[in-house]
């Protein structure tokens, strides 16, 4: 079992969802799929398994001076 999670740029949860696959590579997968569906690619996101092995991961790209 895995579970896909995305936030917005000010740490807001937008996606929490479980993912099921067969391996890694499946998951990794079926995640970024979800997460380009939604328009959340672009966005910090991780997928991970319920391990807590991290299977893919967007960082935050941090804010600018204000």
């Amino acid at each position: 079992m895995y579970h896909v999670t995305a936030y917005d740029n000010e740490g807001k949860k937008l996606l929490d969802e479980p993912l099921q696959a067969e391996s890694d590579a499946e998951a990794r997968e079926k995640g970024l799929s979800l997460l380009a569906e939604k328009e959340y690619l672009q966005l910090p996101y991780r997928i991970v398994h319920t391990s807590g092995r991290l299977v893919a991961f967007n960082s935050h790209k941090g804010k600018g001076p204000q």
